[in-house]
């Protein structure tokens, strides 16, 4: 089994997952939320196994993103991105992420190996290509998926 492949069957269990909310809700409390806090909740939640965990996650992944300058870390949040919605199996968005990390970083190991991973699922599940949910989560995607590409253009 690769690297990849356990990261994505890697889960938290819910006592390590009540311990980071604890933390991160304890540091919303005193209005002393960090991007590095609320990035450490946000990967933890993107590892639970429960559905609506992983797309808290995903949001508090969507806000830091929009909430940064640095190109760098930007690329993070993409990757994780990438990676929550692959956990939800959400292939296609999930490949959306992947592909603006490589369209400009084509040697991203990282991204190449979850790439692998996501395809590989695909079709293990024989997964069609269903379309993204139409609305707001598809116009979403799409914007990040071109801000992510613009960015990492800069």
């Amino acid at each position: 089994m690769e690297e990849t492949e356990l990261l994505l069957d890697d889960v938290l269990s819910p006592a390590e997952i009540e311990r980071y909310r604890a933390v991160y809700e304890k540091a919303k409390e005193a209005n002393q939320v960090t991007d590095e806090n609320k990035f450490s909740f946000a990967y933890c939640l993107v590892r639970s196994k429960a559905k609506p965990d992983v797309r808290a996650g995903l949001s508090l992944l969507r806000e830091l993103y929009d909430g940064t300058k640095s190109d760098e870390i930007k690329r993070d949040y993409i990757y994780y991105l990438a990676f929550g919605n692959a956990r939800l199996g959400e292939f296609e968005a999930a490949l959306k992420f992947l592909d603006a990390i490589l369209h400009l970083e084509p040697g991203n190991h990282q991204a190449k190996k979850l790439k692998d991973e996501v395809t590989r699922r695909m079709d293990r599940d024989g997964y069609v290509g269903m379309g993204i949910a139409a609305g707001a989560g598809a116009l979403l995607i799409g914007g990040l998926t071109a801000a992510a590409i613009a960015l990492l253009k800069k």
